[in-house]
């Protein structure tokens, strides 16, 4: 009852201080109901919802009702006109402010609470909480919207206000949980699978990411090389956001482990880019992680810019999520004792 009430005052702070539009919480296990913060008038960009008698007026804070013990999940403003982020999120029983924090980035079909799900026993056994932001296909659509950041215009091509990038909202979703106490780690590890690991890369590619401690990018189906040799999204000639030298240093010397299973090299699955920068790096996911890490630690070393990169092709596995979940989890694990992957 102590630690419930613990949190509970953490997340009414928490719901107090940040300026954002609320939904309803849900959570499947709390060990203590949590009040949420009081609904204050609308602004005058919502005049609408305010005058229909069937639309009640949106609260202007975040209400946080988790980060307790089992699962559960909040909702994060996305910006713009987006509907805020679904997070889901799962903490065992034990942890507490200073546990190991991982984001989970989902694969193609944005189903955060089955990779939330995929993860409890892992982090059960390794005691880590664990958050899986669930960028939807209405808010994020395609490609463009997701494993590309939503930094341009599907249509256009045009740059968009950093303000609508899903790739700024991961750290915005930890850093707000690191201001209001509700975490005391000042770095998270990162982990995205299939397409998830293309939202990973481009990201830590893009925008310098301080807060992310180490990552594990796993089985994407196509990426985005760090040269200017080939043009954006196969290459950074002409990408929406300029790669200077430093942040390309920076990018090399994160720790990151490229993973993808030995089995993975199905060239007509189905989900497989067979655009021509694509097959330019493979005819599958294990040829283009292999490629990609493989042209990586070139451009490191012609540059003299440290590599803190590894590889892995795991035996016996194919285009999995949940497999690669555990061994990411594990891996994590490791990092956390030895501050090094060991795959």
């Amino acid at each position: 009852m102590i630690k419930a009430l613990r949190w509970a005052a953490l997340m009414l702070s928490f719901s107090a201080t940040v300026n954002a539009e609320a939904l309803p919480v849900k959570s499947a296990s709390a060990p203590a109901s949590i009040p949420q913060s009081p609904t204050q008038p609308a602004s005058a960009s919502s005049t609408a919802a305010v005058a229909s008698p069937k639309v009640a007026a949106k609260p202007t804070a975040v209400v946080i009702k988790t980060l307790a013990d089992g699962t559960g999940s909040f909702y994060f403003p996305a910006g713009g006109t987006k509907k805020p982020l679904e997070v889901f999120t799962y903490q065992p029983a034990g942890t507490d402010a200073n546990s190991p924090v991982v984001m989970v980035m989902t694969g193609v079909d944005r189903n955060a609470s089955t990779y939330r799900n995929d993860w409890i026993k892992v982090a059960d056994q390794y005691h880590f909480r664990i958050l899986v932001p669930r960028f939807t296909e209405q808010d994020f659509p395609g490609s463009f919207g997701y494993n590309l950041g939503n930094t341009q215009d599907a249509k256009t091509h045009h740059r968009l206000p950093k303000s609508q990038w899903s790739f700024t909202l991961v750290n915005d979703i930890f850093n707000a949980l690191h201001q209001q106490g509700l975490t005391t780690q000042s770095q998270y590890y990162l982990f995205g699978n299939s397409a998830g690991c293309q939202f990973v890369h481009r990201s830590l590619t893009l925008l310098p990411q301080p807060q992310v401690k180490a990552a594990i990018c796993a089985a994407a189906g196509w990426w985005t090389l760090p040269d200017t040799d080939q043009r954006w999204p196969y290459g950074l000639r002409a990408s929406p956001i300029k790669v200077g030298q430093t942040q390309l240093a920076a990018y090399f010397a994160k720790p990151i482990l490229i993973a993808v299973g030995a089995n993975d090299d199905d060239p007509e699955n189905r989900l497989l880019r067979h655009s021509k920068g694509a097959m330019a790096q493979g005819s599958n996911r294990l040829e283009r992680a292999e490629s990609f890490f493989t042209t990586s630690q070139q451009q490191a070393e012609q540059n003299y810019m440290p590599f803190n990169w590894h590889f892995v092709a795991l035996p016996d596995i194919g285009h999995s999520g949940s497999k690669m979940s555990v061994y990411a989890a594990g891996q994590f694990a490791q990092f956390e004792q030895h501050h090094e992957f060991n795959p």
